[in-house]
């Protein structure tokens, strides 16, 4: 939903997620876009790679019966689907599919030659970068150690940094020692217990980990999975107060949704990184 925000924001159109859109449709609720849906309508479902199929399927299918035309773009190269997927390599096999040749997101020739090399599987596109040190080795200590530094290094300078772990072990490791680091054995007088088991206090960056519409910024901006937030207040009861980090909207969050959907933010699993 994170995602779709910013896909909203730099495009101008309206976005969702397939999850709400699945859901409305087993729950006989469509919001308002989706009721619009028609002939005229085109649907682009992005990250389509990322999507299960069963989702996709019910997707497409409620799109073409109200005589709407539906795009799917993607890589099944990139993450794959949390649930059951791989149909866009079938939807390939099958029909084919319209491939892009030219990489925006470079402005060296040669990071591109080698983001496609390495996509490919192609050993080769790892000494490229060898040779520009971007590849570091180590035992997960040492690594740990590293990348723990590198963000210290970052926020040094005014870059907001995140840590990108593979486990959900790692990522509360690397959060408990950015608290403490902040911290720096300074007293904190009111604390409050996350979803991931880390406490936190004002001042913290934290990442909420769950959708719900009815914690609203605004009238059509609301609490997603994979928003960072700082905390600037701490209620008794365990409520918090806080302020998005990109937008500097604030919102209040209940106790209960704060000890079931929330984490600190300084680190993140590589999943949960494509919202941020």
């Amino acid at each position: 939903a994170a995602a779709a925000a910013v896909l909203a924001e730099q495009t101008g159109i309206r976005t969702d997620t397939l999850a709400k859109l699945t859901w409305s449709l087993d729950h006989g609720n469509l919001p308002d876009w989706a009721a619009a849906v028609g002939p005229s309508t085109l649907v682009i479902i992005d990250e389509a790679g990322m999507a299960d199929t069963l989702s996709l399927d019910s997707a497409v299918q409620f799109a073409i019966n109200r005589g709407a035309s539906v795009r799917l773009v993607g890589d099944d190269q990139q993450l794959a689907a949390i649930g059951a997927g791989g149909v866009l390599r079938d939807i390939q096999h099958s029909h084919g599919a319209l491939h892009l040749t030219e990489l925006h997101r470079y402005t060296h020739p040669s990071e591109a030659a080698a983001s496609l090399a390495l996509r490919e599987g192609k050993p080769e596109a790892l000494k490229f970068y060898l040779d520009h040190g971007r590849v570091h080795v180590g035992d997960l200590a040492k690594i740990t150690d590293d990348a723990f530094a590198a963000w210290i290094s970052d926020r040094a300078v005014g870059l907001d940094a995140i840590m990108i772990a593979p486990t959900r072990e790692l990522v509360a490791e690397l959060n408990r020692r950015a608290r403490e680091h902040r911290l720096d054995h300074s007293t904190v007088t009111v604390e409050v217990a996350l979803g991931d088991g880390n406490q936190a206090s004002v001042g913290d960056v934290i990442i909420t980990r769950s959708n719900d519409r009815r914690l609203r910024l605004t009238a059509t901006d609301w609490v997603k999975n994979g928003d960072r937030w700082m905390i600037s207040r701490v209620s008794k009861h365990g409520d918090l107060t806080l302020r998005h980090t990109r937008s500097q909207l604030t919102v209040w969050l209940p106790s209960d949704y704060v000890r079931a959907s929330t984490g600190l933010g300084y680190a993140t699993t590589i999943h949960s990184a494509q919202g941020v």
